[in-house]
C-alpha cells in the first residue's frame, strides 16, 4: 500500500498539554491489523462524535500556530502523536529532520531510545567504503563497487560484512561520529547489525550518506542504487515522495525478543526514519505498515 500524498484528518484527539506544548493527535486513518501481514481496515474515524474541526493536519497545526504556513518541525518532539504510538505490543520511535537547517520533530523519545540499526547500516558502511578510496586517491575496485551495490540494493548481509571487514570493523561505524555528526554505540562488538542508534541518528546518518557521497568516487551509482532498492526491501512509503529519494531499511527477526523493522528515507530537503520492535507473530508486513501509517501522518503536512 502506498501512502497518500496528503491525509485527511478530521478532528483533534484530547486536550493533553506536555512540557512541550499542544498535543497534535491525527485520528485513525487504518484499523489495527487483523493478521499476521499486518493489513488492516483502511479508512475509520476517531468515533468521537464531536464538531469537525480543520480538515487536515496542516490546518490544525495552522490554527494551533496561527500559521498558515505551519510545519511539523515547528513543533517540539514528542508534541505530535501519530496514530500508531501506545499500539499494544509495539515499541515505535520516530524522527522528522530538516538536511538543510538541522530542525527536527518525532516522538518524545526520537533522540534517546536506542535499537538495532540492522540493515540501515549498509548505507554508511557502503559511504565509508567510497571515503576510504578517495582518501588513498584510488577508484573503488570492481569487487567492491559489485558489494556496494548488493549490500544497498538487494541487502545482501554477505556484501556488507565483507565492506565492514575490509573497512576495519567497528572502526567504520566509529567514524560516523568525525563524518557525519552522529555518536553511535554497539550492543555486540564485531556485528555491524548491532549498530545502537535512535531515530535521530539514523535519519541523520542516510542525510549525510546522501549529501557527502557525490564528493567521492562512485557517489552517483550509490545514490542511484538507495534510489532503487528491490522490492522485498520497501516501505511502501518511497511512491508518497518527490524526485529523487535515498532509502534504505532493515528488518530482522530476534526470535522470542521478535521484530525490528526500521525505515529510513531521505529527499529534497528532509529525511524520516521511524523504528519499530514488537512480537514476532506479527510478521515483518506489520512493521511496513507501520512505517506507512506514521509516513501518512507526518507527510500529510510536509
Amino acid at each position: 500500500m502506498a501512502v497518500a500524498a496528503a491525509v485527511a484528518v478530521p478532528a483533534l484527539w484530547g486536550a493533553g498539554v506536555t512540557p512541550a506544548g499542544p498535543v497534535v493527535r491525527p485520528a485513525l486513518h487504518q484499523s489495527a491489523p487483523s493478521g499476521p501481514d499486518g493489513g488492516g481496515d483502511a479508512g475509520g474515524d476517531d468515533g468521537g462524535g464531536g464538531a469537525a474541526g480543520p480538515g487536515t493536519l496542516r490546518e490544525l497545526l495552522a490554527a494551533m500556530t496561527g500559521s498558515a504556513t505551519a510545519d511539523p518541525l515547528d513543533l517540539a518532539p514528542g508534541s505530535l502523536l501519530v496514530d500508531r504510538e501506545g499500539e499494544d505490543g509495539l515499541i515505535l520511535s520516530w524522527a522528522l529532520l530538516d538536511t538543510d537547517d538541522g530542525r527536527w520533530t518525532g516522538s518524545a523519545d526520537a533522540a534517546t531510545h536506542r535499537s538495532e540499526a540492522e540493515s540501515t547500516i549498509k548505507a554508511w558502511l557502503a559511504a565509508d567504503t567510497l571515503r576510504a578510496a578517495a582518501e588513498a586517491g584510488r577508484p573503488v575496485p570492481a569487487d567492491r563497487r559489485a558489494d556496494i551495490s548488493a549490500a544497498v540494493r538487494a541487502s545482501d548481509d554477505d556484501a556488507a560484512e565483507r565492506l565492514y571487514r575490509a573497512l576495519g570493523g567497528d572502526a567504520s561505524t566509529a567514524r560516523l561520529g568525525p563524518e557525519c555528526g552522529v555518536e553511535v554505540s554497539t550492543s555486540r562488538p564485531g556485528w555491524w547489525s548491532y549498530t545502537q542508534v535512535t531515530a535521530l541518528d539514523a535519519a541523520r546518518i542516510l542525510a549525510c550518506v546522501r549529501d557527502r557521497s557525490p564528493a567521492w568516487p562512485g557517489g552517483d551509482a550509490l545514490l542511484a542504487d538507495l534510489d532503487a532498492v528491490t522490492p522485498d526491501g520497501r516501505s511502501g512509503v518511497r511512491p508518497a515522495l518527490p524526485g529523487a529519494v535515498a532509502e534504505k531499511n532493515g528488518w530482522t527477526l530476534h526470535g522470542a525478543d521478535g521484530w525490528n523493522v526500521h525505515c529510513v528515507l531521505t529527499w529534497e530537503d528532509r529525511a524520516l526514519a521511524v523504528l519499530t520492535t514488537y512480537p514476532a507473530e506479527r510478521g515483518v508486513g506489520y512493521g511496513w505498515a507501520v512505517c506507512r501509517d506514521v509516513a501518512g501522518d507526518v507527510l500529510s503536512v510536509s
